[in-house]
């Protein structure tokens, strides 16, 4: 027994070790619980609480070791990324909500940004860093048009500039998604999904690009898996090029009878500038410029390197509204 536990350990040990900063947000859990799908890798799951439902969830994963770590605090990542392989870097503008702004700020992101950038720096100088990946947000489709920015998109993107001028771009991965399914899901009174409206922050029949967030966690494993391929590239990523009407056509197609009433319906702007300030920028800034994700050229690099995108048709009938 003692030889089998030893071989066992011998195994752990050999796996390549990924740590997932945010790991209880959204982007954060669909990494883990993918990495941990494949069995390949020891991962560590970075959060603030590691006590929360979620955190706890993830703990209960194979291979997943939750961790206590902050953005905010550049010693707690560089203990958390110690002999780390690979490390996720995901980072947000959201923090307490004030009237006239909402709950982005600018500068609370780029704190942590600069902070992930030292701590990734410092591991890197340590020898066993191979991959850094950062999830920023997609380029726009015409950059002269992009001005005025979102900040929560040009936060990222200065981010990115960090991670270049710290020489670290050769041995990172810079993923770019669009806007996520899991913004039509709002805790907004009004501004959710139901069986009768079905809202969104663009013209009714703008194109616009919008993904599955699990689908980072797909992009994410498969990347990890062909490091080289993709060392030292930036890959703006997306699902779906609808309108919102489309949007609605595919709910009433979905989910049946109970939904043949739903309807599209853009959120006012005045009202967003109100609650979420910098949202209203970045509608703003979709119908001006738009994302830039060539999507006939994403299919075809997802389906060589083993990625099923997600529909929208798919994502909404496993998200049925309630």
């Amino acid at each position: 027994m003692p030889g089998l536990l030893s071989r066992v350990e011998s195994l752990l040990e050999a796996k390549p070790i990924v740590a997932v900063t945010m790991s209880t947000g959204l982007q954060g859990q669909s990494v883990v619980r993918h990495l941990s799908q494949t069995g390949n890798y020891r991962i560590r799951a970075l959060t603030r609480n590691p006590f929360s439902k979620t955190a706890i969830k993830l703990a209960k994963l194979q291979n997943v070791e939750v961790l206590k770590a902050d953005l905010l605090d550049k010693s707690s990542l560089e203990n958390s990324f110690r002999d780390a392989h690979v490390i996720f870097g995901n980072t947000t503008p959201t923090t307490s909500w004030k009237i006239f702004r909402g709950s982005m700020l600018r500068k609370y992101e780029i704190a942590q940004g600069r902070n992930l950038v030292n701590a990734v720096k410092t591991i890197r100088a340590k020898g066993k860093l191979k991959h850094f990946i950062f999830s920023s947000v997609c380029k726009p489709k015409d950059p002269l048009s992009s001005n005025p920015e979102p900040g929560h998109f040009s936060s990222k993107w200065d981010i990115e500039e960090l991670i270049i001028n710290s020489d670290l771009e050769p041995l990172t991965t810079f993923l770019r998604p669009v806007s996520y399914f899991e913004n039509f899901y709002s805790r907004l009174p009004g501004v959710s999904i139901s069986k009768s409206v079905f809202p969104g922050v663009v013209h009714p029949d703008f194109q616009w690009q919008t993904i599955a967030v699990d689908d980072v966690g797909l992009w994410t494993k498969a990347i990890i898996a062909n490091r080289n391929r993709f060392l030292g590239e930036a890959i703006n990523i997306a699902g779906e090029e609808l309108t919102g009407n489309q949007m609605a056509e595919i709910i009433k197609d979905s989910l049946g009878e109970e939904y043949l009433n739903v309807k599209y319906s853009m959120v006012p702007r005045t009202l967003m500038r109100f609650i979420e300030h910098d949202i209203a920028i970045m509608a703003s800034w979709i119908e001006r410029t738009g994302y830039g994700a060539n999507l006939t050229k994403l299919k075809l690099l997802a389906n060589d390197i083993g990625i099923q995108l997600t529909p929208f048709s798919k994502w909404i009938v496993n998200r049925k509204p309630a």
